[in-house]
């Protein structure tokens, strides 16, 4: 795994929403494991749109875990934004399984298990990552399967599950977001917080915050 870098924003100039700073998420690049962390559902979305827009724009696959809140909000910006989504999920490059169902499916007796998780995670990758013609497309990844378990005092399956997704990406090729709101952690989660962040070749602070003061 690449080294671990921490991504300042971009000037608020550049950013189409005022009040929300820029993560860039493309600096993940093709292979890549980011996290991003955020304080509120609007800056979430509006990332996760330009993220996902891009896979859609260029023609490539966009995988959104997610819950049905976010999924809802994502594909309402993405039309604001121009985007088919109707289309894009008929053709296979816009998928959106429901992230507590997906996760079901990776559990046994409540811990992300490893056969289950190739089973179904890469057993996903794998088809859309298998056109009929044609190159296979880069996939655009985001899964929000870590911050439900944090949010359910789970830190130590969520790590375990970013360990599976770097393990998955030793075999498949796939760029990966994951996000956590920032009030899953407090200063007595430091110990969590920094394995977290160990786990991505790339972190982004939520708005307005450096990586040192995110859980004080």
């Amino acid at each position: 795994m690449p080294a671990l870098r921490v991504t300042k924003r971009a000037s608020a100039k550049a950013n189409p929403l005022p009040f929300v700073p820029v993560s860039d998420w493309s600096a993940v690049g093709h292979r890549g494991h980011g996290v991003q962390f955020y304080a509120t559902d609007d800056h979430l979305i509006e990332l996760l749109a330009r993220y996902i827009g891009t896979a859609l724009v260029t023609c490539e696959v966009g995988l959104v875990v997610a819950t049905k809140k976010h999924r809802l909000a994502l594909e309402k910006r993405l039309r604001a934004c121009g985007f088919d989504v109707a289309i894009a999920r008929r053709q296979g490059r816009y998928i959106a399984p429901d992230v507590t169902h997906t996760l079901r499916r990776l559990m046994r007796d409540r811990w992300p298990d490893e056969d289950r998780f190739k089973t179904v995670i890469g057993g996903l990758i794998d088809r859309v990552a298998a056109p009929a013609t044609g190159r296979p497309p880069r996939i655009y990844a985001f899964c929000e399967m870590v911050s439900v378990l944090c949010a359910q005092g789970r830190s130590d399956a969520a790590i375990r599950l970013e360990k599976l997704w770097n393990n998955l990406a030793q075999s498949r090729s796939f760029s990966l977001c994951c996000a956590y709101p920032m009030n899953v952690f407090t200063a007595g989660h430091a110990a969590p917080f920094m394995r977290i962040c160990a786990q991505h070749s790339h972190v982004f602070p939520a708005a307005g915050r450096t990586l040192g003061s995110l859980i004080v």
